[in-house]
């Protein structure tokens, strides 16, 4: 059995994968930077309440890498004492998006989800890498972003009192709610984020059309410029699957070749470790 898992602050999703047959188990968010041994040892007690053993066990995760060595190495004396094998890996939800995406093929890589990421892999490893900033800096062309833009530009007057009304109606909001929300409240990246399904749901507003277009435009601008040009670019999480025609376009408009767009790294993930364990 390998077990593979791809984990955010939020959700953990776990793959157990054994010949043919796939198990799959989510858990509540692991990130070995921002969590205690106690809280992390306390989701693996309810996810896992038995010890699996297993050939090999591969954890991508925030807050997991070579940016995060001491927590990359407390997480790993946790997952052993749950998990029977001597074989595990710690590396970042980049990586795991990249070995997802691009395999053993070099490639630029990006995150486009709640917040949004970006490297250049050379096949085997991340070589250079845009700092992503977060959603106040950074985090251009995600859902925090586009959330963001879209309140901004709704509240300013700039898309009429029409589309601001039925903003409020559908997401049941009001003025000083979502001021609350945003700056009162932890988490305002998530709540911006949530967002993206309004403008989901409205395609027949060009504007919104437009403002993921710029938010796009902004993320290549901004992140992909560093890479070689020549590069596929692949990309994964819930904005570049649910906006991957826009994304697609604003790809071509920079002269870039679109590679995978997916919403999960789970299948590119398996794909990779299986045929990597049988060469």
């Amino acid at each position: 059995m390998i077990i593979l898992a791809d984990s955010g602050s939020t959700k953990c999703n776990w793959l157990l994968v054994e010949g043919d047959r796939i198990r799959r188990i989510q858990s509540r968010g692991i990130n070995a930077a921002l969590q205690s041994a106690e809280t992390i040892g306390a989701i693996l007690d309810e996810s896992f309440p038995e010890r699996i053993d297993a050939v090999s066990l591969h954890f991508y995760g925030a807050g997991c890498g070579e940016r995060y060595p001491h927590q990359s190495a407390q997480l790993r004396e946790l997952l052993k004492q749950r998990f029977g094998t001597g074989r595990i890996e710690i590396e970042s939800d980049l990586t795991g998006a990249a070995r997802a995406l691009a395999g053993n093929r070099p490639g630029i890589v990006c995150i486009l989800g709640t917040g949004s990421n970006s490297c250049c892999y050379d096949g085997r490893r991340i070589v250079a890498n845009t700092p992503p900033l977060g959603w106040i800096l950074g985090d251009e062309g995600s859902g925090a972003h586009l959330g963001r833009l879209l309140v901004g530009n709704l509240l300013k007057g700039i898309y009429g009192k029409e589309l601001l009304q039925r903003f409020y109606e559908e997401e049941r909001l009001d003025y000083d709610t979502l001021i609350r929300r945003v700056y009162r409240e932890p988490m305002g990246n998530r709540f911006l984020a949530s967002f993206t399904r309004f403008i989901a749901r409205h395609p027949e507003h060009t504007e919104l059309t437009e403002l993921v277009r710029g938010a796009f435009r902004s993320f290549v601008e901004r992140n992909l410029r560093n890479y070689p040009s020549d590069l596929g670019v692949s990309a994964l999480g819930g904005v570049a699957f649910h906006f991957e025609e826009p994304l697609r376009e604003v790809l071509a408009e920079y002269g870039y070749r679109t590679g995978k767009i997916t919403e999960t790294p789970d299948e590119g993930l398996i794909q990779y470790h299986l045929w990597n364990r049988s060469k």
